[in-house]
């Protein structure tokens, strides 16, 4: 008598996740195989906007990574940071290289200081902000690349509307990469004058 449900031995490690899954993933992540260097103040995309420029700086782009992941340097000055968000399409991993920093994440607060990190991943609503008196430094990896697009487009955007109409626009370019806006943000927002 035949079994109704018949498994073969590779399905089974697949559903278990046990074997190699790329076999099924999208064609287009492929790696770019090149060694790519990023100077210190050295941004590897251009952004249009001088302020966006400065506050994330692109280490890595989805170009120089085969597509799998986008990397930043970002600055934010005391007291700012970013409205209160979800990605539905990124990963995101936070590395604090100087200040102090609160992440408001899945309902929890985390305080991080140099040297501590955070994953973000896909689906959970966050904001952070720079909790201390003088400049901040984050690393930011997003997984899959091409995050550098959506930087560049907010602000170049936001450069060219006033702030009664910054919020609309911020959700018309979020929605567009695959985010929601939520809310505020915990203090001030990240660009002067928004």
């Amino acid at each position: 008598m035949k079994p109704k449900f018949a498994f073969n031995r590779r399905s089974l490690l697949y559903a278990f996740g046990i074997a190699s899954v790329s076999s099924v993933l999208p064609a287009q992540v492929t790696r770019a195989g090149k060694v790519v260097v990023a100077n210190p103040g050295e941004s590897r995309f251009m952004f249009a906007n001088a302020e966006q420029a400065w506050l994330t700086p692109c280490k890595l782009t989805a170009d120089d990574s085969g597509g799998t992941l986008s990397a930043f340097e970002l600055s934010a000055h005391p007291q700012t940071g970013p409205q209160l968000h979800v990605h539905h399409r990124e990963d995101e991993w936070y590395f604090v290289l100087a200040g102090e920093f609160i992440f408001k994440a899945g309902g929890e607060s985390h305080n991080l200081r140099a040297g501590g990190s955070i994953w973000l991943p896909r689906g959970i609503p966050h904001t952070w902000a720079n909790i201390s008196t003088e400049d901040g430094k984050l690393i930011l990896v997003c997984q899959p690349g091409g995050f550098e697009k959506f930087f560049d487009e907010m602000g170049r955007e936001l450069a060219t509307v006033d702030s009664e109409h910054t919020r609309e626009k911020m959700k018309e370019v979020m929605a567009k990469y695959g985010m929601e806006l939520l809310g505020p943000p915990l203090f001030k927002p990240l660009r002067q004058g928004h």
